[in-house]
């Protein structure tokens, strides 16, 4: 760092965030720590030594896969076979007493009981219990992610209740060394008391499960409760490092860092509302974009607690009508995905996200809309590591205005939304937060809501855009808000299909035009414009000479005009396909005629991963639009 910048570092600490003494020798006297690091950025090691001799510790063994990581703490992964007890559809889940129920079943943690055996397709109550040792101290017990709506019981003490599918759900107490039990009853059935945020006609399916792991982890007296990476200058690879504290914090900390396995380096802070700040350049930086998706680790140590946290530099913005990723105008070819399989539910194997991302990679997409709530961690993780931009939204499909005039279903909303963000904040793929697909988005009341969503979520993170998916057009009061417009079209699909006399694809691209000419005024005319959902279905197997609806060959026709309409037109910034994968959704009630075998059947692959014809007609397409020059 040049003798300028360390000026300027120094003096802008001084007067815009606590101050920070940041020491430039690479080495203390008395205590020297370095961190070794696998291939995949993981730390193995942690090497300390000083006076007191030398000692190396293994770290980073725990069962959590996530970052960010705290090696020291004590964590215990309670993912496995849990009892269980199925208390059917008749059961209020509000008068459950889990000590006076026989579990007499084991059930897989993450795991849903609606997907197989007798079961499957079933609404009711299930209780899930485990017991486990633990030691003595404040601690941490973390739900990844469950549904519809839970109880949670902690040593037979009520520790709360969760109303957000697919959020993160966080309780902390104090535990007494020895064996404890966990209980957790779930309640998959539709109610608007228990779970207003999930309707009984979005078009996915409601699992009943606990669909993400489940860990418990032991905290000290003072804690680093998170730490955030902003970059600040993409071009020097200059970041604002956050540190918020847990407990009774000192005046001023002592603390150390390091990157990417070098040497610790001691520095200390003036503390402010538990919490510190400082800005560095990161050494030998390298950016994070799709086409070099480079990591940076980043450790923080303090009296008691240690963290590491992984991160990307880069920087993402609206600048008129284009989306800018690191200075450089980016455009969109993406698709959307639920976490959906027909044997899995929500829950998903490794290897399963893997093979997606690499269906995606294979179509040429380099953004992933991830439909239509918080998404699993390792996915960001995965997209993080290969390359990936994502889209990602909290709970909401098709909410109404009642929704948007009851103060405690707009909480829900405002929390499932800063949850979402809060979880996110260092994974570099994630370029866009999302809320509330296709609501009341055209009436003043669902304005308010919307306004108080976004205040929630720059509230945790003001560093990406935001936005939400609309179908009201030219209805929509709330454009002026996001920072991007963002459309769901279905011409020749759901709409623009009243006259019989054409074949339907003949509405696809005049449609498009017209949306492109209308958001050229008004609140939209100088913003970026993207195509956030477009698609038709096509059912795997069904082939039609005739390419008639419903068939294979008519969803690749559907796609090749919505592809050539969007990206072909420059007031758009990119497409998200609408979708990736057939996914499961209402199944035997509401307009099922819709929905041939209880499935939105719109994916380019169908729910076993089997590529449709629609597969290669996007792969040629988004190849001819991301390569224009090669395939002219």
């Amino acid at each position: 760092m040049s003798s300028d910048k360390t000026f300027f570092l120094l003096l802008f600490s001084t007067f815009f965030f606590p101050a920070v003494k940041i020491s430039r020798e690479r080495r203390a006297e008395n205590h020297r720590e370095t961190l070794t690091f696998r291939r995949d950025n993981t730390i193995f090691q942690k090497h300390t030594s000083g006076r007191h001799g030398n000692a190396v510790h293994k770290v980073g063994e725990d069962a959590m896969r996530s970052y960010p990581s705290y090696p020291e703490r004590h964590t215990l992964c309670l993912d496995g076979a849990w009892e269980f007890a199925w208390l059917g559809d008749e059961v209020d889940v509000n008068t459950v007493v889990p000590s006076m129920e026989v579990y007499d079943e084991i059930a897989a943690v993450p795991g849903c009981f609606d997907t197989a055996g007798e079961r499957i397709g079933r609404r009711g109550v299930g209780l899930y219990r485990r017991t486990f040792h633990f030691p003595a101290g404040q601690s941490r017990l973390t739900f990844g992610g469950v549904g519809l709506y839970a109880r949670f019981w902690f040593d037979g003490r009520e520790i709360g209740r969760s109303q957000i599918p697919y959020a993160v759900t966080e309780f902390e107490f104090p535990v007494e060394e020895g064996v404890h039990e966990v209980v957790v009853a779930v309640d998959n059935r539709f109610d608007e008391e228990n779970v207003p945020l999930f309707k009984p006609y979005a078009d996915f399916y409601g699992f009943g499960g606990i669909y993400r792991s489940v860990v418990m982890q032991q905290l000290p007296k003072l804690a680093i409760d998170r730490l955030r990476v902003v970059t600040r200058e993409f071009e020097t690879g200059l970041i604002r490092v956050e540190l918020t504290l847990r407990g009774l914090s000192p005046k001023v900390l002592k603390f150390s860092y390091g990157f990417d396995g070098e040497e610790m380096t001691p520095a200390e802070a003036r503390v402010v509302d538990n919490q510190i700040a400082f800005e560095i350049e990161v050494p030998g930086f390298r950016l994070w974009s799709p086409e070099h998706p480079d990591l940076h680790l980043i450790a923080v140590r303090i009296k008691d607690d240690f963290i590491v946290e992984r991160f990307g530099i880069r920087t993402v913005e609206a600048k008129g009508r284009t989306i800018l990723l690191n200075g450089e105008p980016l455009r969109l070819l993406g698709v959307n995905r639920h976490e959906s399989h027909p044997e899995f539910g929500p829950v998903q194997p490794t290897q399963l996200m893997v093979d997606d991302l690499k269906y995606a990679r294979e179509l040429k997409a380099n953004f992933i809309r991830g439909a239509h709530y918080q998404q699993n961690p390792e996915f960001l993780e995965l997209c993080d590591q290969m390359g990936f931009l994502v889209w990602e939204e909290s709970f909401g499909w098709g909410q109404p205005e009642t929704d948007a005039e009851n103060p405690e279903t707009v909480e829900l909303f405002c929390r499932a939304s800063a949850i979402m963000a809060k979880s996110s904040l260092n994974n570099p793929s994630v370029i866009i937060y999302g809320f509330l697909n296709e609501s009341c988005s055209d009436t003043q009341a669902g304005k308010e809501m919307y306004r108080r969503i976004i205040q929630a979520i720059r509230a945790e993170d003001d560093s990406r855009l935001i936005t939400y998916a609309s179908n009201r057009f030219e209805r929509d009061l709330c454009f002026d808000l996001a920072d991007l417009v963002s459309i769901n079209p279905y011409p020749g699909w759901i709409s623009d299909c009243d006259d019989w006399t054409r074949n339907n694809l003949e509405a696809v691209e005049p449609a498009i035009r017209r949306w492109a000419e209308h958001f050229s005024a008004g609140p939209a005319a100088d913003k970026p414009l993207l195509i956030s959902e477009i698609g038709a279905c096509g059912i795997y197997g069904i082939r039609s000479r005739e390419r008639a609806q419903w068939s294979e060959e008519y969803q690749s026709d559907y796609f090749e005009a919505a592809v050539d309409a969007v990206l072909a037109n420059p007031r758009y910034c990119g497409v998200t396909l609408w979708q990736m994968i057939d996914c499961k959704s209402f199944v035997n009630s509401g307009q099922i005629r819709c929905k041939p075998r209880g499935f939105n059947c719109a994916g380019l692959l169908d729910e076993y991963r089997r590529p449709k014809l629609a597969f290669d007609t996007v792969k040629r397409l988004f190849r001819y639009y991301s390569e224009p020059d090669t395939n002219a």
